[in-house]
């Protein structure tokens, strides 16, 4: 009995230990090979919500995704977390398409891509069909725009950081249907300027300031209410940076926008300033199902 009970002590804290690893696998998605990372916590429960992240533009392979904090939020709050790596480019960057330069030989498909990975992760681990979400750092920020314009319907609400709306996609579609979006994004970013670069001089492609790309969904979401502005400072005693904070509420099926304006952030995730997985799990739980 004895040793029955210690078998089953091992194997318990086997299981326990495996299911708070990151578990990394691929799938055949629109004839390309598509890998992703889950991280499952301890105790996730069956329809438990996911949250999807994509990274940025990058030289190699991202593998530590440790560094975005996802992990600890999701293992309290019980939710899952799939981190979908990108595709490499003409210049051997991985990333996903959106249209920069050295992506036009990419297939041009990513949000349906994104969608049909995400739908097959949530019939293996079994995980809610209703409330799954979306964000993304750079070019995953990007992404996300992408996306709500296309009309996605797989993710209730997105929170792309640093990201930004290409022009092309601004030209191209009418968002077909209102989603809640939460933007995070620093007003000293070199390489995603909060003032836009309508003028390529950057090399990623015209896109948007802010403002318009923010301003298209607070009217697309018929927000009706702006609330007081909030202005917080870093987390960081040492630094220069505040925060702050813009909501837009009330809009159509209780859809809204926020802004979290990063004064003189440079181009990063601002965890340094901010919890930022935090508070991106406070947005998207204000919109679980």
């Amino acid at each position: 009995m004895k040793r029955l009970t210690l078998i089953l002590a091992i194997f318990a804290s086997f299981t326990a230990a495996f299911a708070q690893k990151h578990i990394t696998d691929s799938l055949m998605i629109n004839g390309q090979m598509r890998t992703y990372t889950m991280f499952l916590p301890e105790g996730i429960q069956k329809d438990a919500p996911l949250v999807v992240f994509m990274h940025g533009y990058s030289k190699k392979k991202v593998k530590n995704f440790d560094r975005f904090g996802l992990d600890p939020v999701a293992a309290r709050e019980k939710f899952a977390v799939c981190y979908i790596h990108g595709l490499p480019d003409s210049t051997n960057h991985y990333g996903y398409y959106v249209g920069y330069p050295p992506q036009a030989s990419m297939q041009k498909h990513e949000t349906s891509d994104i969608c049909k990975i995400t739908e097959a992760v949530q019939e293996r681990y079994q995980l809610s069909k209703v409330n799954a979400f979306a964000t993304g750092m750079s070019n995953g920020g990007d992404l996300c725009y992408l996306m709500a314009y296309e009309g996605q319907t797989t993710f209730r609400a997105l929170a792309p950081v640093a990201g930004i709306t290409m022009n092309w996609i601004y030209q191209k579609y009418e968002a077909p249907h209102p989603i809640s979006i939460y933007e995070i994004h620093g007003t000293a970013d070199k390489t995603s300027s909060w003032y836009g670069d309508m003028e390529n001089k950057g090399g990623w492609g015209a896109y948007l300031p802010l403002k318009i790309s923010i301003g298209y969904w607070v009217a697309r979401n018929r927000c009706t209410n702006i609330e007081p502005t909030d202005t917080i400072p870093s987390k960081d005693p040492a630094s220069t940076h505040y925060i702050v904070q813009h909501r837009f509420t009330g809009g159509t099926d209780g859809t809204e926008v926020w802004v979290d304006e990063v004064v003189g952030a440079p181009h990063t995730w601002h965890a340094k300033d901010m919890n930022t997985a935090e508070a991106i799990w406070a947005f998207f739980r204000r919109h679980l199902k």
